[in-house]
């Protein structure tokens, strides 16, 4: 079956992207006040708070697990707001940095911190220890990227990604103790070939980073992997049935296990060609399904 094709402008970001804020689920969550106004800060179950940045188009949420010996920051976001001084006002514990993957917008802050741990990836430790300039940051705050005035103390003439020394890598398998309450170490390329999950089997706690999320799933960019991409989510898809929350890293904090599924069989249609597609000004392809999983791959 031949697949249908129709035009669109911009498959990554539309325009307008923020009347859809404040989402729905944020209503319906408990949320810490903070001094830091950049961030958005909601207690979720099992001492896991959401540190969300919804005035930048990739609505990023880092998220802080807190232990009984230490606590682990998943992601340290876009580094326009400084996330340590949020994470210093919720807990006195020391805190090591998980990295879900190296893309900026989620190692921004990283060198505010001691310690920071990434999958071992060579490629990975590359970019965490380069950072990025400022011609490539400059784009994400260009236009309507960002709605919200800026975080105090933030200069936009000189918005960069301060470079990062990894003091741990990880590898598929480990394990992150807390003290009373470890977080597992899953490979899962896909989105990047570093990518991973962490998994708290005890409460049934899976942090998806940028595997999933409640957004166009991306599948374009240059390291991306459309075949790694779906024997992830099988992999994540099984496991659903073990989990009560998934906590991703983009959009909304909280998701169903079984919105895992729904992402699998969508990137399965997705391989195996014939689901209709719009393609962007760009030469991206969105395909979008009624289950509401969109993925966005390159258009041959």
């Amino acid at each position: 079956m031949s697949e249908k094709k129709e035009k669109m402008e911009n498959a990554v970001q539309p325009k307008g992207w923020y009347e859809a804020l404040p989402r729905d689920i944020y209503a319906s969550l408990e949320k810490v006040p903070v001094d830091n106004d950049w961030y958005e800060v909601y207690k979720l179950p099992f001492d896991v708070y959401g540190i969300y940045e919804p005035g930048q188009f990739q609505e990023v949420i880092s998220f802080l697990v807190v232990g009984s010996d230490k606590a682990v920051l998943v992601d340290t976001g876009m580094g326009m707001g400084n996330i340590k001084t949020v994470t210093d006002e919720l807990t006195d514990k020391e805190v090591e940095v998980v990295n879900t993957h190296t893309h900026f917008d989620h190692i921004g802050d990283n060198s505010r911190f001691e310690k920071i741990a990434v999958y071992n990836d060579p490629e990975a430790v590359e970019v965490m220890k380069k950072g990025a300039d400022h011609e490539r940051m400059l784009r994400n705050i260009e236009g309507d990227s960002v709605w919200k005035p800026w975080p105090q103390g933030f200069d936009p003439e000189n918005y960069t990604i301060e470079p990062s020394e990894p003091t741990r890598l990880l590898e598929d398998g480990d394990v992150i103790d807390l003290g009373n309450r470890t977080l597992e170490v899953l490979h899962a390329p896909g989105h990047t070939p570093d990518s991973i999950v962490l998994v708290e089997k005890e409460n049934g706690l899976l942090f998806s980073g940028d595997v999933y999320y409640p957004a166009p799933m991306y599948v374009h960019l240059p390291n991306s992997d459309l075949d790694d991409y779906v024997n992830t989510m099988e992999k994540l898809a099984s496991l659903a049935p073990c989990l009560k929350y998934v906590y991703p890293a983009h959009n909304e904090p909280v998701m169903e296990p079984e919105e895992l599924i729904k992402a699998y069989r969508a990137l399965q249609k997705v391989q195996e060609g014939g689901h209709p597609y719009k393609v962007d000004s760009k030469g991206l392809r969105r395909y979008d399904f009624d289950s509401g999983i969109s993925v966005i791959t390159k258009d041959e």
